[in-house]
């Protein structure tokens, strides 16, 4: 009996990391970024027809268009979804997801996004960046990267308009200390790729949207 209860809750333990996993990936995080600061910032005045069309182009260029063409790869290099979990099969995903989001910058760059909306996505790409040429030689948890993103935005967003960043912040820690351990429960990951992973998305986070909003203003 006790042994099954061990069982029972070994089997609980799992299913919850693979629904943080899953909740928590960080192809959303962008949209939810977005969606969050069209809600509380002044972009929150905008109409809600644009509000609803920049959100859904974003969703097709930042989840649509990778989910599409990775699957494409899988199926094109007969990849299965244990295969993706080797560093070399992840990198040509990766380049794509690149490409998609370099795409969407370019075009809404023209079309004058707002530059909190374009800090966002510029953010994004340059944790995209980094993780890929990182995972040339070592694999990292993109996933901790992405939550260790929204710490570093927050810290940015702080000293832009100026509020205690202290609540939000103890929510996005608390979000990416529930991913780095789902993902060490998964077995997805080591201890020093999760942490090097979050460091790297605190610091691209930060500099990502103070990079984004030079090169909108430039």
């Amino acid at each position: 009996m006790k042994h099954s209860r061990k069982n029972s809750e070994a089997r609980t333990l799992i299913m919850m990391a693979k629904i943080i996993s899953m909740l928590f990936r960080p192809i959303y995080y962008p949209v939810v970024c977005c969606v969050i600061l069209l809600v509380v910032t002044p972009l929150s005045r905008l109409p809600w027809q644009y509000k609803v069309m920049e959100t859904s182009i974003m969703m097709v260029f930042t989840i649509v268009m990778p989910l599409f063409f990775t699957a494409c790869f899988r199926r094109f290099r007969h990849i299965n979804r244990t295969d993706m979990r080797k560093r070399s099969n992840r990198i040509v995903p990766y380049l794509m997801t690149i490409m998609c989001y370099s795409g969407y910058l370019f075009l809404m760059r023209n079309a004058y996004m707002p530059y909190l909306l374009f800090s966002v996505i510029s953010a994004a790409l340059l944790i995209q960046i980094v993780c890929t040429l990182l995972s040339l030689v070592w694999k990292v948890s993109v996933h901790s990267a992405g939550s260790g993103a929204i710490i570093g935005a927050i810290a940015a967003y702080s000293q832009i308009f100026q509020f205690n960043p202290l609540a939000w912040m103890s929510v996005a820690i608390m979000i990416a200390g529930l991913v780095g351990t789902s993902r060490m429960i998964l077995r997805q990951h080591s201890l020093s790729q999760i942490v090097v992973g979050t460091l790297i998305g605190v610091v691209c986070g930060y500099f990502g949207i103070a990079w984004g909003i030079l090169i909108y203003g430039a």
